[in-house]
């Protein structure tokens, strides 16, 4: 058993970690893994971390808050757009306008350069997908300049769900929240080098909402891909498009 706090700099939803950094935490050392989140993960908080029979458990005393598993994406993947493509779309980015939660780790344009991701996706033009660059800053690497898992977990985590809003629908009041991130990691993401992050809408059912999530070099090689599994609920990301205008 092992303690963990999940420093406040790493939040989603105000005072909440970003559930893709708790997946890449609790997957480390597995290129193919899925986290379902059962609690939200609080910051700042003392939590364990244990085996479980099939991964790594994140737990509050008896209190299970996450589990993960080995598991692979199983998504079709669209094909890459280029670099200044994706500049172009995330000029058209809704959270530069209005961001309701504008401190977001991944997403948040309050967020300093080399503080948060600064990961703004916009609507490709022509195409049902959303992309943004990504230049990883060197303090999210290691000393080979390798960015670490938890960061590329954290990465693909807002890309996959600005599809679910932006190719939603516009009027509905429904919120979800993060039940499972799905990471396959491919190729080392390097930092300081540019990159791509798109995102596309995968599924919609009664509660469930399903959006994919892909990095890829500036090249068009594929490094990393994500299928996030969300779930409509009393609170969590607004998922209206007309909420965010």
């Amino acid at each position: 058993m092992a303690t963990i706090v999940i420093d406040p700099r790493f939040n989603g939803l105000p005072g909440i970690a970003l559930g893709g950094y708790v997946g890449g935490i609790l997957a480390r050392g597995h290129a193919k893994a899925e986290v379902t989140l059962r609690r939200p993960v609080q910051l700042g908080k003392p939590y364990q971390t244990v085996a479980g029979p099939d991964g790594r458990v994140l737990q509050d005393e008896n209190d299970i808050l996450a589990v993960s598993r080995d598991a692979s994406v199983n998504l079709e993947i669209p094909l890459p757009v280029g670099l200044e493509t994706s500049k172009v779309a995330s000029e058209h980015y809704v959270g530069r306008q209005r961001h309701l939660v504008p401190s977001c780790f991944n997403c948040g344009p309050l967020r300093a350069e080399g503080d948060g991701l600064r990961i703004f996706p916009g609507v490709v033009a022509g195409r049902d997908v959303v992309a943004a660059p990504w230049t990883p800053p060197m303090s999210l690497a290691d000393s080979r300049g390798t960015v670490a898992s938890e960061f590329i977990w954290s990465a693909l985590d807002c890309p996959a769900i600005w599809p679910l809003v932006l190719f939603g629908r516009p009027d509905t009041d429904e919120r979800a929240v993060t039940a499972r991130l799905a990471v396959e990691l491919i190729s080392p993401v390097i930092a300081g080098e540019p990159h791509v992050v798109m995102g596309w809408k995968v599924a919609e059912t009664d509660r469930t909402r399903v959006g994919g999530g892909a990095i890829y070099s500036a090249d068009g090689q594929l490094l990393a891909t994500a299928r996030h599994t969300l779930l409509t609920s009393d609170w969590g990301v607004p998922m209206g498009l007309n909420r965010w205008l």
